[in-house]
C-alpha cells in the first residue's frame, strides 16, 4: 500500500545482471518490501535485462525497468525506455536516443569524481535531464551530492535519490517520496517537483564487496 503522502520509491538499484551486481530479481523484490518501499527502478549498467525480469516476477511492488547507461564522459539513468542504448557514446547522442524512445533521463551521482559522473558536462544537457540525483547512498563525500543538489536548484530541476544498491542490505538506504497515488503518475509527479528525498551513506564497505565481485567474476 503506498504511504499516505505518496510513494516510497529507490531509484537506483542494480542486479545480478550488472557486473559488480549480486542480487538477483526474486531477492530484490522480497528485500524492496522488507525495506518497506513501494517503487523501485532496476537501473543495470547497459542493459535492461534485470528491469524486465523483476517486473515479471512482481506482482504488487512497482517496478520502473532502466539502465545505467554510460557514455563517454559519464553515466546517466534512463527510465521507461524498452530497448537497449549502446555504450561510450556521445553524452548529447545518449540522451536523444533516450528520448525517441520517450525516456525519462536522471543523472546518477552527477558531480562523484570517483565514479563516472558526469560532472559540468551537465550544464550542456539541461534540456534533457527530467531529474537530478542529488542523494546517492554510495557517494562517500558529501560535497558530491550536495553540489548535484545545487545543479538542481540552479536549473529549476526535480530532485531524487537512489541507494546505488548492488547488494541487498543496501536496499532503501536511500529514496524518493514521490506524491503519486500510482505507476501511470509517477512520472508526472516528478516533474511538478512532488517529491522528498531521504535517506543515508552506506559507507565503504558496499564499495568493497563490488570490488571483490567485480574480480570474482573475473576468475
Amino acid at each position: 500500500m503506498p504511504h499516505k503522502n505518496g510513494l516510497k520509491i529507490d531509484f537506483h538499484v542494480h542486479s545480478h545482471f550488472s557486473s559488480d551486481g549480486d542480487m538477483a530479481p526474486e531477492e530484490i523484490i522480497r528485500y524492496a518490501k522488507k525495506a518497506g518501499l513501494d517503487a523501485i527502478a532496476v537501473t543495470d549498467h547497459n542493459s535492461l535485462r534485470g528491469g524486465k525480469e523483476v517486473e515479471k516476477l512482481s506482482n504488487d511492488l512497482i517496478v520502473l525497468v532502466g539502465s545505467e547507461i554510460k557514455t563517454d564522459v559519464g553515466e546517466i539513468i534512463a527510465l521507461n525506455i524498452k530497448k537497449d542504448i549502446e555504450r561510450d557514446l556521445g553524452l548529447e547522442e545518449t540522451c536523444k536516443l533516450v528520448k525517441e524512445q520517450g525516456g525519462f533521463i536522471i543523472i546518477s551521482h552527477p558531480f562523484d569524481m570517483f565514479r563516472s559522473g558526469i560532472g559540468n558536462e551537465a550544464e550542456k544537457i539541461v534540456k534533457y535531464i527530467d531529474a537530478v540525483e542529488v542523494f546517492n547512498a554510495r557517494t562517500m563525500v558529501g560535497k558530491f551530492n550536495d553540489d548535484a543538489l545545487a545543479f538542481a536548484r540552479r536549473h529549476n530541476l526535480p530532485c531524487v535519490a537512489g541507494s546505488d544498491s548492488h547488494f541487498t542490505s543496501e536496499l532503501g538506504s536511500a529514496y524518493t517520496l514521490v506524491m503519486a497515488e500510482n505507476k501511470k503518475d509517477i512520472f508526472k509527479a516528478i516533474r511538478e517537483g512532488r517529491t522528498e528525498i531521504a535517506g543515508r551513506k552506506t559507507g565503504i564497505m558496499p564499495h568493497w564487496r563490488t570490488f571483490a565481485r567485480k574480480i570474482g567474476r573475473k576468475l
